[in-house]
C-alpha cells in the first residue's frame, strides 16, 4: 500500500513539474494534496504524543531580532484530552485539559489557576488565546480546515520537492502569504506528520521568523485518562487568570 502511494506521487509530481516550475500562478494541486492527506491521518488519530521544539524572534528596540527558544512536551486523546508541558523563557509550566476545565500550574512559582473550558480541545486553544492570550504552539495543523485555511489566506502554494529535514525524508511546501511567508516539511512516508514549520513574518520590521520543530511522536498511544487530571501539590497557591476583558 506504501509503495503504491509513493507510486501516485511520484506520476503525480512529475505531471506537475512544468506548471510550477514556469510559475503560473495558483496553488500546486500536489501541495494541497500533500496537506490534505497529513490533516485526515491527523484526524483520524485516536491519541499521540509529541515533542514540540520552538524558537522565535522577538524584535528588541535597541538589539533588533533577539532569538528565544521553547520546548514543549504535548499529549492529546480524543476530542477532549490535552496535556502541555512547556519549558522556556518564561519558565516551567504546565496546561491540563480535562473536557471540562483547564488548569495552568507553574513549576517555578509552586501557583496554579483553574478556568472552565469548552468541551472539546480545539475549542478550548481558541478559547485561552482569545481570552487569555495563552498560546499552543502549531496546533493550528490539528484543525480539519488547515488545508482550507491555508488557501483562503494565502497568495500562493508551491511544492517545491523533497529535501532531508531532522534525518527524515520530506515533502517542502512554500506557502506566499499576506504579510507572513510559511514553509512546511512534512514526513515523506505513510503518514505524512509534519516535522517542521517555519514562518517569515514580512510586514514587519526585520521579518521576523518562527520555527517549530516536531519529534518524537507517538502514534495512538494507551494514554491513562489520569493523567489528564491536574493534581495540585500540597503546598501549591491557587490564583485566578485574569481574561483580557478583566473578568
Amino acid at each position: 500500500m506504501v509503495a503504491m502511494r509513493r507510486v501516485l506521487f511520484i506520476f503525480l509530481l512529475l505531471g506537475s513539474m512544468d506548471a510550477g516550475a514556469q510559475g503560473t500562478g495558483g496553488d500546486d494541486p500536489v501541495a494541497v494534496q500533500i496537506l490534505d492527506h497529513m490533516s485526515t491521518v491527523i484526524g483520524q488519530l485516536n491519541s499521540c504524543g509529541y515533542t514540540l521544539e520552538v524558537s522565535r524572534d522577538v524584535d528588541d528596540p535597541s538589539l533588533g531580532l533577539v532569538k528565544h527558544f521553547g520546548v514543549n512536551k504535548v499529549f492529546m486523546m480524543g476530542p477532549d484530552k490535552m496535556l502541555v508541558d512547556v519549558r522556556g523563557d518564561k519558565g516551567h509550566r504546565g496546561y491540563w485539559y480535562d473536557g471540562k476545565n483547564v488548569t495552568y500550574y507553574s513549576y517555578d512559582e509552586n501557583n496554579y489557576a483553574t478556568v472552565q473550558a469548552p468541551g472539546t480541545t480545539l475549542e478550548t486553544i481558541d478559547t485561552m488565546h482569545r481570552d487569555y492570550d495563552i498560546d499552543f504552539p502549531a496546533s493550528d495543523f490539528f484543525y480539519p480546515k488547515f488545508t482550507d485555511d491555508l488557501i483562503d489566506n494565502s497568495d500562493r502554494i508551491v511544492f517545491l520537492g523533497n529535501t532531508s529535514v531532522e534525518g527524515k525524508e520530506c515533502f517542502h511546501i512554500f506557502v506566499m502569504g499576506k504579510g507572513m511567508n510559511i514553509q512546511l516539511w512534512i514526513a515523506d512516508d505513510a503518514l505524512n506528520l509534519p516535522v517542521k514549520l517555519s514562518i517569515a513574518y514580512t510586514d514587519q520590521r526585520y521579518a521576523p521568523q518562527y520555527e517549530a520543530t516536531f519529534s518524537d511522536w507517538q502514534i495512538n498511544p494507551e494514554l491513562p485518562a489520569a493523567i489528564f487530571d491536574f493534581v495540585p501539590p500540597r503546598s501549591a497557591v491557587p490564583i485566578k487568570l485574569v481574561s483580557k476583558t478583566g473578568k
